[in-house]
């Protein structure tokens, strides 16, 4: 038993030494939402101020940890960001992270706890690895993260009926990285 233990802490010290901790290039990197409006049409918008630790080699996660800062929504309209921001949505004053953590990998799924408003639900993201590429001396990887969640699970806009505001929220994550 206690050689099983020594060559599993081998393996995982071996893995961990060839995975590459990386840094959000936010540039060229976006968190973005769709949601149904009065049943007819689409709000689509995202968010200007996000930051993620991440962890990966050779197009596998090992680490997705990612916060988002809800005062940054923009939908391209001053008063809906502003209403957004207000309590019966983000409340981002009392709630201004939301946050992310992965907790399982495989190579087309990311799957981790969600948590808006203080409520923290699993997730599932659908995961498309885009590549590594190399600029300068810096090593950089890019991949998406596409999925969706009920906004009734994280008690948002709870006074607002799926007529006039969805239930469903399709969520869309570009990120390219830059090796630290």
């Amino acid at each position: 038993m206690k050689i099983i233990s020594i060559l599993s802490a081998c393996a995982l010290g071996a893995m961990l030494a060839n995975a590459t901790p990386y840094e959000v290039d936010n540039a060229h990197s976006s968190v973005g939402f769709k949601i149904k409006h009065m049943s007819i049409s689409n709000v689509i918008g995202n968010f200007k101020d996000f930051s993620a630790e991440i962890d990966a080699e050779d197009g596998k996660l090992n680490k997705l940890s990612a916060v988002v800062k809800t005062v940054s929504v923009f939908t391209d309209n001053e008063k809906r960001d502003a209403h957004l921001q207000a309590d019966d949505f983000f409340g981002s004053e009392k709630f201004p992270d939301m946050k992310f953590e992965m907790k399982e990998f495989a190579p087309d799924k990311v799957k981790g706890e969600l948590t808006i408003r203080d409520i923290t639900k699993e997730v599932e993201f659908d995961y498309d690895f885009g590549g590594e590429a190399k600029q300068g001396d810096k090593d950089k990887i890019g991949f998406s993260l596409e999925g969706k969640i009920k906004r009734s699970d994280f008690n948002f806009a709870p006074g607002s009926g799926t007529a006039m505001l969805g239930d469903d929220i399709k969520i869309s994550i570009e990120i390219e990285a830059v090796a630290k």
